[in-house]
């Protein structure tokens, strides 16, 4: 019966040692990609792209406002000289316009949604990339980021990898 105590006792001391000495090898790490995408040149040039685009579209609304409210001064203006018809049919023109107008302000709303989703997407994927290698280069388990909100608690024990992180980007 001692036997099996002491052999049992034994087991679980190399368990709990082992455990120990595994757990004590566990490497968490956390970055802040807020922080480094900011830096990044290429997400600079984004912004570049994106104000430059936005202006131009911008541009092309106002263009068409002023061909609305042009029409709707002229309509104004006429309006006691035109026959029922070119009332009608100047009326029809407005509205036309006015529909052109605003499908044009959404489908450019989703014209800058995509570009800018297909300009970020190979940012993210090389930070994404730099960020693995990080982890891989230095036996992280796992590296969280701080600002997505899932992180709940965050120890000391983890270690702040986004000095790594700028480092392997060149910046």
């Amino acid at each position: 019966m001692k036997i099996k105590r002491i052999t049992g006792l034994a087991i679980l001391g190399i368990f709990i040692s082992s455990f120990t000495i595994y757990s004590q090898n566990l490497k968490f790490g956390h970055v802040n990609v807020a922080d480094i995408i900011l830096l990044m040149p290429e997400y600079q040039n984004i912004s570049k792209i994106m104000d430059e685009e936005a202006t131009t579209l911008e541009n092309q609304f106002t263009a068409m406002r002023e061909e609305l409210n042009n029409i709707e001064l002229e309509y104004e203006k006429n309006y006691e000289t035109y026959t029922a018809e070119q009332r009608q049919s100047k009326e029809q023109e407005y509205s036309e316009i006015q529909q052109r107008v605003q499908e044009f302000y959404v489908n450019a709303q989703q014209t800058l949604q995509m570009k800018q989703e297909e300009l970020q997407i190979p940012v993210l994927n090389k930070l994404f990339s730099v960020i693995k290698e990080v982890g891989d280069d230095n036996g992280y388990l796992y590296i969280f980021e701080v600002n997505s909100g899932l992180t709940v608690f965050q120890s000391n024990l983890s270690t702040d990898v986004t000095p790594l992180v700028k480092e392997k980007l060149g910046i």
